[in-house]
C-alpha cells in the first residue's frame, strides 16, 4: 500500500473545512449545523449554543470546554444546558468577584453562597422543583471544575474539586426524585392500542418502535433509516445513538458513579 503522503490525496479541501468550523468556534452563538460530529435532534430545531452572555474573562474558557464536551460526544441539547447553568455561575461569581479573572480563590463558601443565589432566583421567579434545579447547577459546575483541574489550567481553583463541591451542596431529595422510573400509565397504553386505528400512518412506525423497544421518544426520532436495522441470521437487532450522561454523586459519605440515560 502506498503511504498516504506519496498517495497525491489533495488536502485543501480538508484545510478549508478546518477553516470553516474554526471561524464557527470562533462566534459567540455556534450553529451545530456547521459543525461535524456535533449531534443534534433535527426534529426539535435545538441548533445552536450560546456564549453572548457569559461573562468576558471566562467566555473563552468555557467555549473550550464545550469543545471538550463534543470531543466526549455529547449532543447540542447537552453541551447548551452546560453552558446556560456556567453563564449563570459565573453570573454570580462575577458579581461576588468583580476583580477577578479566575477561580484560583474558590472555596465551599462560595459555593454555598451561589447555592443560596439560586434559592433566590428560583423564589422570585416562583419555579418549582428546586432540588433538581440546584442539583443540576452544581453538578455542571463541578464538572467544569474537574475539567479545569485535570488539563491544568491557568484560570483553575487553588483548592482541589472535592474540597470546594462537598456531597452536603447536592440536595437527596432530588437525587432520590431522579432515579425514580417514569413509565407510561398503563391506561394511556390501553387508549393507545384500543385507537390505533385512528393514528396517522405516518405515526404508526414511531408507535410501533416505541412498544417494542422502550426507547424514549426523542432517541426513536433520531434514528437513521439507512442504519437503523441490523440483521443477524433470522433475528433483527435495533440500532441506534443514545446520549448516556455519567453523573457523580454521594451516598452514605462514599464516592460512586452512576450512568442515567
Amino acid at each position: 500500500m502506498e503511504p498516504l503522503g506519496k498517495a497525491g490525496v489533495d488536502g485543501t479541501g480538508a484545510l478549508a473545512s478546518l477553516s470553516g468550523i474554526e471561524e464557527e468556534f470562533a462566534k459567540d452563538r455556534w450553529d451545530a449545523r456547521h459543525i461535524p460530529g456535533l449531534r443534534y435532534a433535527r426534529h426539535t430545531g435545538e441548533y445552536h449554543i450560546n456564549f453572548a452572555e457569559i461573562a468576558k474573562p471566562f467566555c473563552s474558557y468555557v467555549k473550550d470546554y464545550a469543545r471538550f464536551l463534543i470531543a466526549s460526544d455529547r449532543a447540542v441539547k447537552t453541551i447548551a444546558t452546560h453552558v446556560r447553568y456556567l453563564r449563570q455561575f459565573f453570573f454570580f461569581f462575577c458579581q461576588r468577584y468583580p476583580q477577578a479573572r479566575s477561580l484560583q480563590d474558590l472555596r465551599e463558601q462560595d459555593i454555598d453562597a451561589f447555592i443560596l443565589s439560586l434559592q433566590v432566583y428560583l423564589h422570585e421567579h416562583r419555579g418549582k422543583n428546586e432540588g433538581a434545579f440546584v442539583w443540576r447547577h452544581i453538578h455542571t459546575v463541578e464538572a467544569f471544575l474537574a475539567y479545569l483541574e485535570r488539563i491544568e489550567s491557568p484560570i483553575k481553583p487553588q483548592a482541589s474539586t472535592p474540597r470546594i463541591i462537598w456531597p452536603h451542596h447536592y440536595p437527596q431529595q432530588a437525587w432520590q426524585r431522579s432515579q425514580e422510573v417514569k413509565y407510561i400509565p398503563q391506561i394511556v397504553l390501553k387508549q393507545l392500542d384500543t385507537d390505533a386505528q385512528d393514528i396517522p400512518p405516518t405515526y404508526i412506525p414511531v408507535v410501533l418502535l416505541l412498544r417494542a423497544s422502550g426507547w424514549r421518544i426523542s432517541d426513536v426520532l433520531s434514528l437513521q433509516l439507512e442504519t437503523c436495522l441490523e440483521q443477524a441470521g433470522d433475528k433483527c437487532w435495533l440500532i441506534g445513538d443514545i446520549q448516556l450522561d455519567f453523573v457523580h454523586f454521594w451516598r452514605e459519605g462514599h464516592e460512586e458513579t452512576s450512568v442515567v440515560r
